[in-house]
């Protein structure tokens, strides 16, 4: 039975990135828990980074201020998404339960993806709260 995909323009994109990635590293290095770990990683880390630049550099000249709020935006994403995987456990005991043991690898590389964004958070949090 296929996967549903949800928002197929958004999964087209991430894989595509996703098979750049991947294309680039060693055959030998494929499907083992140290390449789902870095790319999940570095791919959140980079992308966070990318987006907090882009609210700096872009958004916050159409929208005066914004980048002011992006702090707040961070901390309800940090804290959001491990919510909602709690609250849909809290929900659907059965499905929580059948996404964690049917597909390990792919939950090693969402954890390592939630762990790069919230260094990335955290770093520029810092940033903003020494003045740099």
């Amino acid at each position: 039975m296929p996967e549903a995909i949800p928002d197929k323009g958004l999964y087209e994109v991430t894989q595509f990135l996703f098979d750049q990635v991947r294309n680039r590293l060693p055959e030998r290095l494929h499907n083992l828990p140290v390449e789902v770990s870095l790319e999940g990683y570095l791919g959140a880390y980079l992308l966070t980074r990318a987006l907090q630049w882009g609210s700096k550099k872009v958004v916050d000249r159409i929208v005066p201020g914004f980048d002011q709020r992006l702090p707040v935006l961070e901390k309800i994403c940090e804290i959001g998404f491990p919510a909602a995987f709690l609250l849909y456990s809290l929900i659907d005991q059965d499905g929580a339960r059948d996404l964690i043991y049917s597909k390990p690898m792919d939950n090693l590389g969402i954890v390592m993806a939630y762990l790069g964004g919230v260094t990335a958070v955290e770093q520029d949090l810092h940033r903003r709260s020494e003045g740099i």
